[in-house]
């Protein structure tokens, strides 16, 4: 391996460490707010801005900005290059898809991170307004719509995730026995399952939104959460998904550590 291609994958694996790290604090915070009434949950924009006014916070933002432009730098290679060679089937075509779109998504993240330390104080533009504008469109509330089938579908793809745990095909695991190999499946089992929960929230929120024509029925990563604590027995199911956010940024630094990273 080059020394160009050894610091790409030091530089991918030290993405999806960061990921990790940020998935750990949402979860935390998440908890956090499960437990206190008036404590709100956060996104990861949110939890960026935090970051930003704590001692230090400009060093440890420019490392979560590098770690995550690293995650998309992986992930749009692997839906553009194909790395792991898989077969052109139906099915690979839309998880490469998946992988653009979410090479695309933490891409965004990390040039808001940016804009964090250039010191803008203005929030990107809302969920809801974006909603808005597209439902203003020709055909808006269809594309709205499949936005919405889009988050159900990968919400539910993470479900089916969860029950066949196909995920460990990813990883490395020679090197470990059976019960560290069964541990790390039963902590990414439990992460995919928070995730696809917060998912399929989101995409029924805008599904109605689309059949509603009302952009403010939908629900950003943050409301889903706020919307899991308004149930009866919220705090507690609120508490369970923070659990599952934590044991996927567990997974992420598994990941970090055991992915089979293959560049083209």
């Amino acid at each position: 391996m080059g020394k160009t291609r050894k610091w790409l994958v030091g530089w991918i694996r030290f993405g999806f460490l960061i990921k990790g790290f940020v998935y750990i604090l949402l979860g935390i915070l998440a908890a956090r707010a499960a437990f206190i009434y008036h404590q709100q949950a956060q996104d990861i924009q949110g939890i960026l801005r935090a970051i930003a006014h704590q001692p230090a916070g400009n060093i440890l933002l420019i490392t979560i900005t590098v770690g995550l432009a690293g995650y998309s730098f992986w992930r749009i290679v692997e839906a553009g290059l194909n790395p792991n060679a898989h077969p052109q089937t139906l099915k690979n075509g839309f998880k490469r898809l998946g992988r653009g779109l979410s090479g695309v998504a933490y891409g965004a993240l990390a040039f808001t991170a940016v804009q964090i330390l250039q010191g803008s104080q203005q929030d990107s533009e809302s969920f809801e307004f974006w909603t808005a504008r597209v439902l203003s469109w020709p055909m808006g509330q269809w594309l709205v719509g499949t936005v919405g089938v889009g988050f159900l579908g990968v919400g539910i793809a993470f479900f089916y995730r969860t029950w066949k745990a196909d995920f460990r095909q990813c990883l490395q695991l020679n090197t470990l026995n059976s019960l560290q190999r069964q541990m790390i499946v039963a902590i990414g089992r439990v992460g995919y399952c928070a995730r696809g929960i917060i998912l399929a929230i989101i995409g029924g929120y805008v599904i109605k939104a689309a059949h509603e024509f009302d952009a403010d029925t939908v629900r950003s990563s943050e409301e889903a959460l706020e919307t899991i604590k308004q149930q009866p027995y919220g705090p507690g199911l609120l508490t369970l998904v923070a659990i599952g956010l934590i044991a996927y940024g567990i997974y992420m630094g598994c990941q970090a550590r055991y992915r089979r990273i293959e560049l083209p």
